[in-house]
């Protein structure tokens, strides 16, 4: 395979470059110079602004921090945030739209913010909150891969790389479902997560720093106790009963007492768990791990998703289980 100039131009800087050029190819008088380029540039638009007319295009980047501003027939200013894997930070989102509004002279409703994330992320519930209309790295794949896209790819390099990049990516995250699970890369972990995300209705994951390099963990299930919070956590291949308990005086107790909980209740729905090999103390604490891997496969070592699911589900029982065992005050360690 050819070398891939994204596989070196991989900053959200790069992707930047592209959006704009591709924007800028929108134009209406860049048509005759490459119509097939022209069409990819304006479709990506139209996925903004479905049925305007467009008669002018103007394309600036980082204006008052705002990754790319595409203002549109002089009426419109769309201002994009463009993430690679990274996702939204302090008040970036709210800033860039007053940015659009106090600084630049439009209006609210002629601003139109957009969020383009070509990685993965667990939630938009912030993205959605600030009115951003998101495109994910599926909405420019739809793009790349129609017809339009593909006759501009056979002419231009730097688009086909762009394609085959985000092609490259998304089939990645994808094969969780077809390699075996002991070959899963970093990224079909993220697609797993965001399978189970779906099908189960809830939960988020995200990376968990530690001193080992980390890991992905996906977390739902949350129920309150009086004096903490108890959850599920799935860290890559390892199942995890937890809980959360703020107070130092009554971490010990209710990381035994929730132990024995866990135990006793998942022996009623045929799940088997163990110790941690470190019961440790603190704000967040593990009091049980599944014995093995929570993950079901065929023979071939490839997920059986259905079963794996029905596994998680029967984990959260548990859990409801726990609330309806009598419960003791507790007051001092073990």
């Amino acid at each position: 395979m050819r070398p891939n100039l994204f596989d070196y131009a991989t900053s959200e800087l790069s992707q930047d470059a592209i959006l704009c050029w591709l924007l800028a190819w929108a134009t209406p008088e860049h048509q005759t110079l490459n119509t097939s380029l022209h069409q990819v540039g304006t479709d990506l638009l139209r996925l903004v602004f479905p049925h305007l007319t467009i008669r002018k295009i103007e394309v600036r980047r980082q204006v008052g921090k705002i990754d790319i501003l595409c203002i549109v027939n002089d009426e419109f200013a769309i201002i994009i945030e463009d993430k690679t894997g990274t996702i939204q930070h302090s008040d970036q989102l709210a800033r860039y739209k007053i940015h659009g509004s106090e600084h630049l002279g439009f209006s609210v409703e002629k601003i139109i913010p957009v969020y383009v994330q070509t990685g993965d992320q667990s939630d938009y519930v912030e993205v959605i909150k600030h009115g951003y209309t998101i495109l994910e790295r599926s909405c420019l794949l739809q793009i790349l891969e129609s017809p339009n896209g593909l006759t501009a790819r056979k002419g231009s390099d730097t688009l086909d790389d762009f394609g085959s990049y985000l092609r490259s990516i998304e089939n990645d995250v994808q094969s969780y479902r077809i390699l075996p699970i002991q070959d899963w890369t970093w990224n079909a972990w993220r697609g797993f997560f965001s399978e189970v995300q779906r099908r189960l209705g809830y939960g988020n994951w995200n990376y968990v720093p530690n001193q080992n390099g980390g890991f992905l963990a996906f977390y739902w299930h949350f129920s309150d106790f009086e004096d903490g919070t108890v959850f599920l956590q799935l860290e890559q291949e390892k199942f995890c009963f937890k809980i959360a308990v703020k107070n130092p005086a009554k971490q010990t107790a209710l990381r035994h007492h929730w132990h024995d909980l866990v135990v006793t209740n998942c022996k009623t729905h045929g799940l088997k768990v163990k110790r941690p090999p470190r019961f440790g103390k603190g704000n967040t604490m593990t009091v049980a791990i599944l014995d093995h891997d929570y993950r079901s496969t065929a023979q071939d070592g490839i997920l059986l998703i259905e079963e794996t699911i029905d596994l998680l589900r029967t984990a959260q029982k548990v859990l409801n289980d726990c609330f309806q065992q009598p419960h003791t005050d507790h007051h001092g360690d073990y």
